[in-house]
């Protein structure tokens, strides 16, 4: 009795071993099909020669669908990857809820505060953090909330000033998009109203004369061009160049 006793109990441990090793083996094996999935929107979105709204939405969805199943407590994805995730559905679709979901949840992950070695906190992934804010500013410019948009933009300068003394991309680089990126929206804005009013215009012309620089100095990089490319019409006569900057 002793004997099988002991035996029931190796064959209990030994299934729990076995199924334990088969979750580890599908949750890696679901991080590496979310990873490849974020890799291909990429590639669509820089090279696809015709629309790839469609195959982003079914990519970006398989990654949302892999993380519903599995849950961010065992599959642990990184910030960027919800944050680039919202980046490509808001370059090259119209499912602004699942982009804003992924957008706040990489917001939520990067903005966290930690010790930071003396006395103080910091947050986790400033660089991250600000990307997220500029994805929702992003969303919301496409809902036309000018307001919510500001507050976006607004909050990832905020970043920049508060953590910039840290990472030197964002002292020095991240000002310059941050502002271009808050100019071309508020235009895309503009754009998508029947009769933008003069308050409107007035604040995407101040916008624009903020980035005026900036959309000089960052005239033909690729970020650029694919957000410059999404204004159609210039309803609020800001003099920016529209069509140079829309030229790789």
């Amino acid at each position: 009795m002793l004997s099988a006793l002991i035996a029931a109990v190796s064959a209990f441990y030994g299934v729990r071993a076995s199924v334990s090793i088969a979750d580890t083996q599908r949750q890696d094996a679901a991080r590496s099909a979310i990873s490849d999935y974020v890799v291909k929107m990429s590639e669509l979105v820089r090279t696809s020669k015709s629309d790839p709204r469609n195959e982003i939405v079914i990519l970006a969805s398989q990654v949302d669908a892999l993380i519903a199943q599995y849950g961010q407590d065992k599959l642990h994805v990184s910030a960027s990857t919800y944050r680039l995730t919202g980046l490509f559905l808001t370059l090259s679709t119209t499912d602004l809820e699942l982009a804003e979901r992924m957008g706040r949840k990489a917001l939520e992950l990067s903005a966290r505060m930690e010790p930071d070695g003396a006395g103080g906190l910091r947050m986790v992934d400033p660089l991250e953090a600000l990307q997220a804010h500029r994805v929702l500013a992003d969303v919301a410019a496409q809902n036309l909330d000018l307001h919510r948009m500001n507050s976006e933009y607004q909050a990832a300068l905020d970043i920049i000033g508060s953590e910039g003394k840290r990472n030197r991309y964002i002292r020095k680089e991240a000002p310059h998009y941050t502002r271009a990126y808050w100019a071309l929206s508020a235009m895309q804005l503009a754009d998508g109203v029947d009769k933008p009013d003069a308050a409107l215009c007035d604040e995407v012309r101040r916008r624009a004369v903020a980035a005026r620089a900036d959309l000089q100095a960052l005239g033909r990089q690729p970020e650029i061009v694919r957000r410059a490319g999404r204004v159609h019409t210039d309803r609020c006569s800001t003099g920016v160049p529209l069509k140079d900057l829309q030229t790789y």
